[in-house]
């Protein structure tokens, strides 16, 4: 079986709510995962693996000089990237699944090209394009400094998004699938008497 992107997005933005995200945060969180998938990237195995690691990881809620050894959450730092909370360069340190940082980096590319280094991946992103330097082992590091720049040395070949055709999300992709489906079972409010009553079925009301 394969998945849409629009089925994907919505999965994923039910399992980062049902990790404890906030909606807000859950929905960047599915936007991403699309982003990734759009241009065939592992965004699916990049959700997984954070909201894996969040059941029982250390998270920081904010970059700062106190000297927290916890590692903070590409989601909120990307969206926090994206909306200009950081200047154009900037080093962060600790970003757990930081693959998951790139969608949102990508947003202040729109009149510059932008370089983010993680770990051993070097990722470039333009107005229309975007291209990394390594494979999928790398560009899923568990945790990295991520130095974001405009500087433009040694750039990745670049792909236009319009050469991508829609893509499907794979069938490689099923065990992931399943850990978020796992988290997005927390969204689902339990059934209750009233509840039971009120939806489909006959209820007390059988018309039969």
């Amino acid at each position: 079986m394969t998945w849409s992107l629009g089925e994907i997005s919505a999965l994923a933005t039910k399992a980062a709510r049902g990790s404890g995200m906030e909606w807000g945060l859950a929905e960047e969180a599915g936007y991403a995962v699309k982003w990734l998938q759009r241009r065939e990237l592992p965004g699916v195995a990049a959700l997984c693996r954070y909201l894996s690691w969040r059941e029982s990881g250390t998270l920081s809620a904010w970059p700062d000089k106190t000297g927290e050894r916890g590692h903070y959450c590409p989601i909120a730092i990307g969206a926090a990237y994206g909306d200009g909370a950081f200047g154009d360069e900037v080093q962060l340190q600790r970003i757990r699944l930081p693959l998951l940082l790139i969608p949102f980096v990508a947003l202040r590319a729109f009149d510059k090209s932008i370089t983010v280094s993680m770990g051993n991946a070097v990722f470039c992103l333009t107005r229309d394009g975007f291209g990394h330097s390594t494979n999928s082992t790398a560009i899923l590091v568990n945790s990295s400094v991520c130095n974001i720049t405009t500087k433009h040395e040694a750039l990745p070949l670049i792909t236009s998004i319009n050469d991508i055709r829609w893509p499907r999300v794979p069938e490689t992709t099923t065990d992931c699938i399943k850990v978020l489906n796992k988290f997005a079972k927390n969204t689902y409010a339990p059934a209750t008497e009233t509840s039971r009553l009120s939806g489909a079925g006959a209820g007390l009301n059988d018309g039969d």
